[in-house]
């Protein structure tokens, strides 16, 4: 049964250091060299050292700029530049736009401080910002918009999960983790979606832990195509509570079922690339899969593939699949979506529809875990 743990104020200590504002590297993949900064509410004074350059203004923007082991930025026509690092220092109440030079996406918001140095010859941005904020940008460019509340809830409790499990991930980058589906999408604050915020307020600092009372990984993903995997099959370890079971939630939603379409001639190349030879394979039909673990396009003892790596390959949604051959083509039909680890996202969307509240949801995909708040994990280590 869920535990939620509560301790009573007397025994109350100091809060742990993952309490405070975390680093978030900003397009951290990305080669730009010049970025757009636009003040949309509230000010931000830009410092260098413990000396303030300029102070930006609702409606100001300014734009930074790296050139070699140093960063610049233009302001009002006076260019303030040769600095190894910039700070935009800002209040609670500040949001501001950011555009980076020449890459193809909108722009995005965001609240909280913004760290600019030079790395590897481009600019480096990043949002050093609370937890909690950074939690709600995480809710909308993971889950979406338009779903239930309790879904929300969810996505709340396991990306918060998740990020305080990974600090540091990026550590010798100069921040904590990436926005990218390395670590979790992050595109700012929420613009789409206002039940994300009312979700991360609700579930403030809930965090999932194992029977240890230790931080779970908590991975998730699109959609299972109706099974969950244990950890162990698609990451060699096993982990106590990233335990398969079935899922019937998922299996109605959008991405539980798909077909790739790959000319046979690309097919026996892939094959052939793989190691696998036999001339008639190409002309036959199956489904080549362990049913559990589903870890290998099986052949036979001698012609075997590993599922991960034809995902990759063939940049296919998940490795649950069937093979079948048309005239000059072959149809891969498959299901569901990413790794199927964990959480299904979609089958979490499903439960919240039908009734199901966070809690339920949350243990129905993790096994034997508990729900505590993450200022009280102290108490546990003692």
């Amino acid at each position: 049964m869920l535990r939620i743990v509560s301790i009573v104020c007397a025994l109350l200590a100091p809060i742990l250091s993952w309490a405070d504002p975390i680093l978030i590297g900003i397009h951290a993949r990305s080669t730009y060299m010049r970025a757009t900064v636009q003040v949309t509410e509230g000010a931000m004074d830009v410092y260098a050292g413990d000396s303030i350059l300029i102070s930006i203004k609702k409606g100001q923007t300014a734009d930074i700029t790296a050139s070699s082991s140093k960063v610049s930025i233009f302001f009002q026509g006076k260019n303030y530049s040769g600095h190894s690092k910039l700070e935009g220092r800002t209040s609670s109440l500040t949001e501001f736009k950011l555009i980076p030079s020449g890459q193809k996406t909108s722009a995005r918001f965001y609240t909280g401080d913004l760290i600019a140095q030079p790395i590897d010859g481009r600019l480096q941005l990043v949002n050093r910002i609370e937890v909690e904020n950074y939690v709600a940008g995480v809710i909308e460019a993971e889950g979406g918009a338009g779903h239930q509340m309790e879904y929300y809830k969810v996505q709340a409790v396991i990306s918060r999960t998740y990020a305080l499990n990974n600090l540091k991930r990026h550590q010798q980058l100069g921040f904590d983790l990436c926005d990218a589906t390395h670590c979790q999408v992050y595109q700012g604050r929420p613009r789409h979606e206002s039940q994300a915020e009312t979700a991360t307020r609700a579930t403030e600092d809930i965090v999932i832990v194992d029977p240890e009372i230790k931080l779970i990984t908590a991975t998730f993903h699109s959609n299972c195509g109706g099974q969950t995997n244990n950890a162990e099959d698609v990451w060699s370890k096993p982990v106590s509570y990233l335990v398969g079971r079935k899922d019937t939630f998922c299996t109605r939603m959008d991405q539980a079922f798909w077909t790739k379409t790959i000319a046979k001639s690309t097919w026996n190349e892939y094959l052939r690339n793989n190691k696998v030879n036999y001339e008639n394979l190409a002309s036959q039909d199956g489904v080549f899969l362990v049913n559990n673990p589903q870890t290998l396009y099986w052949i036979d003892s001698s012609a075997y593939i590993p599922l991960r790596k034809m995902r990759e390959d063939l940049k296919l949604r998940s490795t649950k699949f069937t093979v079948t051959h048309q005239g000059d083509q072959v149809i891969l039909r498959g299901r569901g979506f990413g790794h199927g680890v964990g959480l299904c996202q979609e089958g979490a969307i499903r439960m919240a529809q039908l009734g199901f509240n966070y809690t339920d949801i949350i243990t129905y995909y993790y096994k034997d875990i508990h729900l505590v708040s993450r200022e009280m994990l102290w108490f546990f280590e003692e």
